[in-house]
């Protein structure tokens, strides 16, 4: 099968002692169409990161004498676009944890790995590094901007320019500093398309919500800068949920009850962390409000702030009623139903009235079919047998 062209530019570092992990993940990621680049040697990888252009950066828990972690820090100070993830075994070591939470790794890759589950960890990880990347190359405009305000604001405050064309194309150029409508269409789908590598169903919920918003600023007369904060929020709410691993997302996005206490509290922060994510993004201010809160019910009852009634932000009360609305399988009205049932309990009651007027003026997308999600449940860890072939581990057995 051909390589995509896009892939091509994706160069993986894996530092790594183990032989049989050098081949199995050097092979899944060569499938990818990544350029792979190993070392046992710490040392020499760090100098590769001081010198080199790395996409992914993947470290064993232990190599060479040194920590995995220790070498992500280097990876993080050197190339801080790059995407980094640790293969480790203990996974609910405290370190390792926090490795993640404080977002020094993106993810760990479990030692032995389902194939599957591998493989959307490695393309939701190339996601990220192509979304730092453009992070980085907005920042570069920006200061460029910046920079030609300054120089046309010395245009214009000079005799010459006071009144005139150059102090319009100061105030535009200032307009485009600070809204960036093109940029933040950019940002929103890549960030859409990760949300889809994921886990599909996430990026159909997105489109679908965007659409019903999009009628809803509409219907309501809603200021601009108030539905174009709300269209974003409706795009970017999820975006902090790759970070949480994807058989816990799968059980939650079935049924929340299915998810243990400590599983919750790990869902629960994705609000908080999807904000954190948005900080390097300005023309997402206003959407930032509304996200943290778009898990918030109207009784008190909701996370991550417990906040209640009219203290949760307007535009994320319609969010909340729009998300239920727009997750569910099934023809519309049984949901509209259901949400009205629990209007003035879960949900604002103006919210709920105002969707209700707003799905039937409503052309909502088709869903995205889950096909990766399909069959996962028969996933089998990946393992290397002596003759250098590799299995499945309940290859050969009754299935």
């Amino acid at each position: 099968m051909a390589i995509k062209k896009k892939q091509q530019d994706i160069r993986a570092l894996l530092v790594e002692e183990n032989e049989i992990i050098i081949d199995s993940l050097g092979e899944i990621m060569r499938s990818l169409g990544y350029i792979v680049i190993t070392h046992k040697d710490p040392s020499q990888a760090i100098n590769l990161m001081k010198g080199g252009s790395l996409s992914l950066v993947i470290a064993d828990d232990k190599c060479g004498g040194k920590e995995g972690l220790e070498i992500l820090e280097v990876a993080q100070k050197e190339i801080p676009t790059a995407t980094r993830l640790l293969l480790t075994s203990r996974v609910n070591d405290d370190a390792v944890q926090s490795a993640v939470k404080d977002r020094l790794v993106y993810r760990y890759i479990t030692k032995p790995w389902l194939t599957e589950d591998l493989i959307l960890t490695l393309k939701t990880a190339v996601d990220t590094f192509r979304l730092a990347e453009k992070t980085a190359s907005l920042t570069l405009e920006k200061k460029d901007l910046e920079r030609t305000v300054r120089d046309l604001e010395k245009v214009a405050a000079s005799e010459g320019g006071k009144g005139g064309a150059a102090a319009a194309v100061v105030q535009a150029t200032q307009t485009e500093m600070v809204v960036g409508s093109g940029n933040a269409a950019t940002v929103m789908q890549a960030m859409i398309e990760m949300l889809y590598v994921f886990h599909p169903n996430l990026k159909s919920n997105a489109t679908r919500t965007m659409a019903l918003v999009k009628t809803l600023a509409e219907t309501l007369q809603m200021r601009k800068l108030a539905g174009d904060s709300l269209y974003q929020a409706a795009a970017l709410h999820d975006i902090a949920i790759p970070g949480v691993d994807r058989p816990i997302i799968r059980r939650w996005l079935r049924d929340p009850e299915k998810c243990n206490r400590d599983e919750m509290k790990l869902i629960e922060q994705h609000p908080i962390h999807a904000v954190e994510m948005l900080k390097p993004y300005p023309m997402f201010k206003e959407a930032e409000p509304i996200i943290r809160a778009h898990h918030e019910d109207w009784n008190g009852k909701g996370y991550p702030n417990r906040l209640k009634g009219e203290s949760i932000p307007f535009e994320a009360r319609l969010l909340r009623v729009t998300l239920n609305f727009c997750s569910k399988h099934v023809d519309p009205i049984q949901p509209m139903l259901d949400i009205e049932e629990l209007s003035g309990d879960l949900y604002d009651p103006d919210a709920v009235r105002a969707i209700a007027k707003a799905v039937p003026l409503t052309e909502m997308p088709e869903r995205a079919l889950d096909s990766q999600a399909l069959g996962l449940h028969h996933s089998r860890p990946f393992y290397r047998i002596n003759n250098g072939q590799t299995r499945n581990q309940n290859q050969g057995r009754g299935q």
